[in-house]
């Protein structure tokens, strides 16, 4: 291992190794000097050099990442949004079905298992890595499912995407079947929220 000393008038990195381009004897000399003048402490320049540099690549990689992590995230953030709002959507009628046929005693005890059990496996077909698995998106983040409108030059939205999802239609439909089963208004609440 080759080692360097100190120069107190040595510029920054004047004590790293020679340039190939220099003669051996002009660095035998500069070594003899260094000896004379008393400076034999190791340089602390090339371990400071390489540190330097690999903090540099460190820093570079982190800013790299946060930035296309922070990309990616607005870019889909819209459109998790809607799938969250339409999952929750489902997932609440559902308990709140339930609740209510819990409630109403043994004449529907049959019905609330039926639908605490459609709840259940919502629950796990409509979780995060189920709505979000490879199986509906692709590694750029496009969906895999067709969307109607999409070949035919419409402008497709978030809703249009979140609706043509295959989980999210399927349990749409069947909340659309039990809403109309048991004979729901679900745009009671409606004009409240103009107020």
């Amino acid at each position: 291992e080759q080692r360097f000393a100190n120069d107190d008038f040595d510029d920054v990195f004047g004590s790293a190794p020679p340039s190939p381009s220099c003669s051996h004897e002009n660095t035998d000399l500069a070594q003899e000097t260094r000896i004379r003048s008393g400076n034999l402490e190791p340089s602390d320049i090339p371990r400071l050099k390489e540190k330097h540099e690999t903090e540099g690549y460190r820093d570079g990689v982190t800013k790299g990442k946060a930035e296309s992590v922070q990309k990616g995230f607005d870019e889909g953030y819209s459109l998790g949004a809607v799938l969250g709002l339409r999952i929750g959507k489902i997932l609440g009628l559902l308990e709140g079905i339930c609740g209510a046929l819990k409630g109403a005693g043994e004449v529907y005890k049959g019905e609330a298992e039926r639908v605490e059990g459609l709840l259940g496996t919502a629950k796990g077909e409509l979780g995060t890595k189920s709505v979000f698995g490879r199986e509906w998106w692709g590694e750029d983040g496009v969906w895999r499912f067709d969307v109607l409108g999409e070949g035919d030059g419409m402008e497709v939205t978030f809703p249009d995407v979140a609706g043509a999802h295959p989980l999210v239609s399927k349990w749409e439909s069947v909340i659309e079947e039990e809403v109309e089963r048991w004979g729901l208004d679900l745009d009671i609440m409606e004009g409240e929220h103009a107020e």
